[in-house]
């Protein structure tokens, strides 16, 4: 299982693992909303993660948000699915190291 390695400034170490479980539990928000077909708050939250990722370093949860609200913009619920799961193993896999930035 391969795992996503990911460089953070130390500056953000105490808001991390904060940040980080606020993003797990998103994982149960999105897929209760899937399953309730309640598109427009998962494309809220796709909004939501869109903005928040890269200003914690994690460009990636960025990248998930975009996809997130334009699946859910588009109501493919296919694609949501896909996008729920592949965040999910982010969050699982990522291992962050944190370094002083000169």
């Amino acid at each position: 299982m391969s795992t996503y390695n990911i460089t953070i400034s130390s500056d953000l170490e105490p808001l991390i693992p904060r940040y980080l479980d606020n993003r797990k539990a998103d994982i149960e928000r999105l897929t209760a909303s899937l399953a309730e077909g309640k598109i427009d708050d998962i494309r809220a939250l796709g909004h939501t993660l869109k903005g928040s990722g890269t200003s914690f370093g994690l460009d990636a949860i960025s990248t998930f948000g975009r996809e997130l609200e334009d699946a859910a913009k588009a109501s493919n619920t296919v694609q949501i699915q896909r996008v729920i799961n592949d965040l999910a193993t982010f969050l699982a896999r990522v291992e962050i190291t944190f370094v002083d930035e000169a």
